[in-house]
C-alpha cells in the first residue's frame, strides 16, 4: 500500500514538521508495517536521511507545469493521500492546496486529514474553497479545538464530524536527559509584519515589539536571578531565521544569554530541552518538546495555534497575555519554575492522555486505509 503525506513543510529544516513525519511514520508503520510511506518534501534527500521516509520533490502551481508528468504519476500511484500537520489550512496560498487537495479527487482517492491545524477562514474566497475541498476527505481530526472550531462549519451539508487528537509529532519518545536546575531555555520564532511569508498569525509591528521587549525583559531578569539564559533555535533558513529573531532579543537586553547552534535532528532538540529547568517558547514544537519531556513551559499568547496547543494540554494559566503589561511573562516564568514539580507531573500525564487520542485516531485511520486497500483489490 502506497501513502502519500503531505501539507506541512517537509525538508524545510524546520524542526517542527520534521517532528510531525517522524510522529506520522511512527504511528503509521506501527499498525502497517508493510505500509509504502512518501513524502512531499522541499528536499527529498534530506527528509529521507532525516526520517528514513522516501520522499519525492514538491511541486507549486508553477513548477508543476515543468514536471506535471512525474506528478500526477505520483498521485495517481499513491492508494490513499494523508493530509497531515502542522498547518494546511489558511486563507491564502488556495492554488497549491486546490492542487494537492484536488488531484486525488480526479484520481478517485479520498483524502484523510491527520490532526491538522487551521488558521482562521475568514474570507468568502477561503470559505467557498475550503469547503469545497473538505468534500473530498473521509476522514477529519484536528490538533486542537480552535482548528476544529474553524473547520466544522465548513463541513458541507452532510456534516463529517470532526475529532481533536493531537499534533502527531507527541508520538515521539520520550528522551532521557539529566535536568540543570538553573537553565532556562528561550525558543523564539522569525515574527514579521509579512506573515503570510512565514506563515504566523498577522500581527502589526507594534505587537511584534512588544513580544520581542517581553522576551528581553524576562531574560535580562532570570540572569539576575542567577538562571542560565539560553537562546534555542528551532528553524535557521532565511526568511524564518531564528538566528535574525535572537540577534534582535539580545540587541534589547542589558546581559548577555547564550545563543545554542540549532540541534541536528528532533532527539538532539529533545535532549536539550530535557536538560532545561524551563523553556519559554513562541515556536509551537519547542512546547510540544517540552511536553514530551515534561519540561514545564510558558508562552505568549500571539498565535491561535500556541493557545489552541496550551488549553488542549491545561497549560493555558501559563500563557501570558499582549496587553496586561511587558513584565507578565517573567510572572509566569517564576510561576512555573516555583510549581516545577507538579508542573511536570501535570504535563506528563496530560502528555499521555493526549497520546492516547492520537493513537485511537491513528488505530481509526488505519483501518479506513486497509478496507481501502482490500475494496481497491477486489474491484
Amino acid at each position: 500500500m502506497k501513502i502519500l503525506v503531505y501539507g506541512g513543510w517537509f525538508g524545510s529544516r524546520n524542526l517542527g514538521d520534521e517532528a510531525i513525519l517522524h510522529g506520522v511514520a511512527k504511528l503509521i508503520k506501527q499498525r502497517l508495517p508493510d505500509a509504502e510511506l512518501i513524502a512531499l518534501s522541499t528536499d527529498p534527500e534530506y527528509t529521507t536521511s532525516q526520517s528514513g521516509v522516501q520522499a519525492e520533490k514538491i511541486e507549486s502551481p508553477r513548477t508543476l507545469l515543468h514536471n506535471r508528468d512525474r506528478y500526477l504519476e505520483l498521485f495517481r500511484e499513491a492508494d490513499v493521500h494523508l493530509l497531515t500537520g502542522g498547518t494546511p489550512f489558511y486563507d491564502y496560498g488556495h492554488l497549491s492546496r486546490i492542487v494537492h487537495m484536488g488531484l486525488p479527487a480526479l484520481n478517485r482517492r479520498k483524502i484523510v486529514c491527520f490532526g491538522v491545524g487551521s488558521k482562521p477562514i475568514t474570507t468568502l474566497m477561503g470559505r467557498e474553497i475550503t469547503r469545497m475541498l473538505l468534500r473530498n476527505a473521509s476522514i477529519i481530526s484536528t490538533r486542537d479545538k480552535p482548528s476544529k472550531q474553524i473547520l466544522q462549519p465548513l463541513t458541507g451539508q452532510l456534516v463529517k464530524p470532526i475529532t481533536v487528537t493531537g499534533d502527531s509529532a507527541l508520538a515521539l519518545n520520550h528522551v532521557q536527559s539529566v535536568t540543570k536546575n538553573n537553565l532556562v531555555l528561550f525558543c523564539p520564532r522569525r515574527l514579521t509584519q509579512s506573515h503570510r511569508l512565514l506563515y504566523h498569525q498577522q500581527i502589526d509591528q507594534t505587537i511584534i515589539n512588544r513580544i520581542r521587549h517581553m522576551q528581553a525583559r524576562t531574560a535580562d531578569k532570570l540572569l539576575e536571578d542567577d538562571y542560565h539564559v539560553a537562546f534555542l533555535p528551532f528553524h535557521t533558513v532565511p526568511p524564518d531565521d531564528d538566528f535574525e529573531e535572537i540577534r534582535v532579543i539580545r540587541n534589547l537586553m542589558r546581559n548577555e544569554p547564550e545563543t545554542l547552534p540549532r540541534p541536528r535532528d528532533t532527539e538532539e532538540a529533545l535532549s536539550i530541552i530535557g536538560q532545561s529547568s524551563l523553556l519559554v517558547g513562541l515556536r509551537l514544537h519547542s512546547l510540544i518538546f517540552a511536553s514530551i519531556q515534561g519540561t514545564p513551559h510558558v508562552s505568549i499568547d500571539y498565535d491561535i495555534k500556541i493557545r489552541g496547543f496550551m488549553e488542549h494540554m491545561n497549560t493555558a494559566r501559563y500563557l501570558s497575555e499582549l496587553n496586561l503589561g511587558l513584565d507578565k511573562l517573567y510572572t509566569k516564568t517564576i510561576d512555573a519554575l516555583e510549581n516545577r514539580d507538579q508542573y511536570s507531573r501535570n504535563i506528563r500525564k496530560r502528555v499521555n492522555a493526549v497520546r492516547g487520542l492520537v493513537n485511537s485516531e491513528a488505530d481509526r485511520v488505519s483501518d479506513y486505509f486497509t478496507l481501502r486497500n482490500t475494496l481497491s483489490r477486489i474491484s
